[in-house]
């Protein structure tokens, strides 16, 4: 094909060699888009056989606003893909493409017209749309040349209801379609993955949501996704993809890289045997550690560190929330609150007792300097807990934690302390101090509201060895309703650019009659200068906003 070849003549994944400026045919050889079947905006420049180093990409922004895209490549993927990879095709879009790179010590310059196939995506139940709008509001000068990547889950696949588990619990039963996609700082889409080539509601290991993305030190992407957990790179190449260990099931929320080289999972068990004998699915109650290979080298079972009948917020979150039978009182001993659960049902609704989403562990960090984990457990409050499997801290409300956990809670000092509720992320700054997304349902243990709420990204200060803690800056509480967000978000410092970066994902989420919003900040650290504000619109219901991160291009190829 040559280049003026209309794009509507090219299928998905069509090769497309651009004529050269000033020479004949083209150095190089064909252009493939979509090459891995996983990323259609990305392509791979073929090298036709030659042997090439030290490449530089462009990919040009469309129109008079639009971002361009510009990144080096190493020669090391060069080697890799054949070839030079482009990130950040325009959907539907002739897309212009400058490359420059060295053959036999000359500096080559060329320009590539590469189309791009129109974003396309499952058919799920009440679609309306395509991908959520983004919207900029506000992109000071310095960020223009940011990427997003935004995670959101979706309502299922229509029929994909044949392949469930025998009682209520895990991924089977919370099964949902990822919109996973990065927008440039103009909103405008530059990458989406493809989720039908990786979920499928009628197979057990294509069931669940991609969640808990994060960009590895390697450049590559990490997920996981219901019984599966995944490595990728942003062309599509898959690194691996693997099955939870079988003592293990249900992944969701979080899966994060250590500096070791490990990572970092939170999932349930497939067979727990309480002490009272039975036999449960544990929800959302255990953290594992695999190496790259998928070897388990430890685990966290959150149902023997903490307290599995704490059930003093799950009250506050409506009617569905399963506690102990009426009149019956929780005792010290667990082994009689389990027998005083008589026929409770287990399953993932909120619930004390092993077997019920008493934790709801919705993020993990790893603190090197002690080799301990820091937890987000929703339903709980956020603990630090060492190798040894001891709790070092708590940082929440003192109210029900039973006596041998009642010193580990954290004493608030200083002014205008708040804890945080049902908060999600609970993450290292790299600066002695801690961020936490305090989403705010069921603030104060009190009942939900519809309106007069608020959320906030908070910054923390711990003091270990004197046990207390310091609230240093928040942002958000002054914005009240039209910035809460009742579940899901993030907060996460910024080194490159000493911001606080923000995701409030689901705002509306509480009024069914509306589509969620989801907005996205970057704060100057410690002070409340907004640099980023996008809104993010979603336009079918059933779409919330997960958690979103800055894309960093530089370790990418």
């Amino acid at each position: 094909m040559n280049a003026k070849t209309q794009p509507h003549d090219l299928p998905e994944g069509a090769c497309l060699t651009a004529k050269v400026p000033d020479r004949d045919e083209a150095l190089l050889g064909d252009v493939v888009v979509n090459p891995y079947r996983l990323a259609p905006l990305t392509a791979i420049i073929r090298d036709g056989g030659r042997t090439l180093s030290a490449a530089h990409v462009r990919v040009l922004g469309r129109g008079e606003r639009g971002i361009d895209i510009v990144y080096d490549v190493s020669d090391r993927s060069l080697w890799t893909y054949g070839g030079i990879p482009v990130f950040g095709l325009y959907p539907d879009h002739v897309n212009q493409i400058e490359v420059s790179y060295k053959l036999d010590g000359e500096r080559i310059r060329e320009r590539y017209e590469i189309y791009a196939p129109a974003v396309r995506l499952p058919v799920v139940a009440k679609q309306t749309a395509a991908l959520p709008e983004v919207e900029p509001v506000k992109v000071a000068p310095g960020f223009e040349q940011r990427l997003y990547l935004f995670n959101h889950l979706l309502a299922e696949i229509p029929g994909g209801r044949a392949f469930k588990w025998n009682g209520l619990g895990g991924a089977a039963e919370w099964d949902s379609v990822g919109n996973n996609w990065i927008a440039d700082s103009n909103g405008d889409v530059r990458w989406y993955l493809d989720i039908e080539q990786i979920h499928d509601s009628n197979h057990r290991d294509g069931l669940g949501g991609t969640m808990g993305f994060h960009q590895t030190r390697d450049g590559k992407l990490i997920w996981g996704q219901g019984q599966t957990y995944s490595k990728y790179d942003l062309l599509g190449r898959r690194i691996w993809q693997r099955n939870l260990p079988d003592k293990f099931a249900d992944f969701s929320h979080e899966i994060r890289e250590t500096p070791n080289g490990t990572y970092l999972l939170r999932v349930g068990t497939s067979d727990y045997r309480r002490p009272d004998g039975k036999r449960v699915r544990s929800i959302r109650d255990h953290i594992i550690e695999v190496n790259e290979a998928g070897d388990v080298l430890d685990f966290w079972d959150l149902n023997q560190i903490l307290d599995p009948y704490r059930g003093e917020l799950l009250g506050t979150l409506g009617k569905a929330a399963i506690q102990l039978p009426d009149g019956v009182q929780k005792q010290d001993e667990r082994l009689a609150n389990e027998l005083a659960e008589g026929d409770l049902p287990f399953g993932d609704t909120p619930g004390v007792g092993t077997g019920r989403n008493w934790a709801h562990v919705n993020a993990i960090d790893y603190d090197a300097d002690d080799d301990s984990i820091i937890v987000s457990a929703r339903h709980q409050g956020v603990v630090k807990i060492g190798r040894d499997k001891q709790v070092k801290w708590i940082l929440a409300a003192a109210q029900g934690w039973p006596a041998r956990l009642q010193d580990k809670v954290l004493k608030p000092v200083g002014e205008g302390f708040e804890w945080s509720w049902t908060q999600h992320t609970a993450w290292l700054t790299g600066r002695a101090t801690l961020t936490v997304f305090d989403n705010g349902w069921g603030r104060d243990f009190g009942p939900t509201k519809l309106a007069g709420n608020y959320s906030r990204a908070v910054e923390y200060k711990i003091d270990e060895a004197k046990g207390t803690v310091e609230q240093i800056w928040q942002y958000g509480k002054e914005r009240g309703d039209e910035w809460y967000s009742p579940i899901t978000s993030v907060v996460a410092y910024r080194p490159d650019t000493d911001t606080q970066f923000i995701y409030s994902a689901s705002v509306n989420f509480l009024t069914p009659q509306k589509l969620t919003t989801s907005v996205l900040n970057e704060v100057r650290r410690g002070t409340q200068e907004v640099t980023v504000e996008l809104k993010v619109h979603s336009r079918q219901p059933g779409s919330v906003g997960y958690r979103a991160l800055v894309i960093d291009l530089d370790k990418a190829f």
